[in-house]
């Protein structure tokens, strides 16, 4: 016999997710490390914010560092994604100027997502052949191929030092040590 439920009692959570739940989950952490970093992140929050059982999360990701690689690597992902639209956006001779101003915008208004990308360690620490490896290699290729093509001798060194560049000017940003806005980052900037 099925006993109504009580009132003034709670309805139980029901613990079966109905959807994507991985990308759910991505969703969430994302939002969370937007939200507050990503040293905040653990997976019972994780679980809360998404309305699953703790233990939902571990059906998708084996632990807390593996659900930040595939964050980061969803990062990468959009970062390429970002850097090939801009670079297709208008005339060749102007690519890298625009590529840089895109990600000089992705950095800043991701900047949270941009630590965990490039300063957390998940990359160094990643196996050559992981999806983060592969999406973090695959994000410097634009900038690569725009600098080969207009300088195939040097290009290697230069596209480190446009890199290098932009990627210091996003940290400096991002730490309140640079006030500028990035139309006037963008315009000190010679290439």
């Amino acid at each position: 016999m099925k006993r109504d439920a009580e009132p003034n009692q709670p309805e139980r959570r029901k613990n079966y997710h109905h959807g994507d739940l991985r990308k759910e989950l991505l969703d969430a952490a994302r939002a969370e490390i937007s939200a507050h970093g990503a040293q905040n992140l653990s997976m019972a929050s994780l679980a809360r914010r998404a309305g699953v059982a703790q233990s939902a999360p571990y059906r998708h990701f084996t632990d807390r560092e593996d659900l930040l690689s595939a964050v980061a690597t969803n990062g990468f992902e959009q970062f390429t994604k970002v850097l090939l639209e801009a670079a297709s956006s208008g005339d060749e001779a102007n690519a890298i100027k625009r590529m840089a101003s895109a990600y000089l915008a992705f950095g800043v208004e991701n900047v949270e997502l941009y630590r965990l990308m490039f300063a957390s360690g998940l990359v160094p620490e990643a196996t050559p052949d992981s999806a983060l490896a592969h999406a973090a290699r695959a994000s410097f290729q634009p900038l690569l191929d725009r600098v080969t093509a207009s300088s195939p001798e040097t290009s290697l060194t230069r596209a480190h030092a446009v890199w290098g560049q932009l990627h210091g000017l996003v940290m400096l940003k991002a730490d309140g040590f640079i006030a500028d806005s990035l139309d006037t980052l963008m315009n000190a900037l010679s290439f």
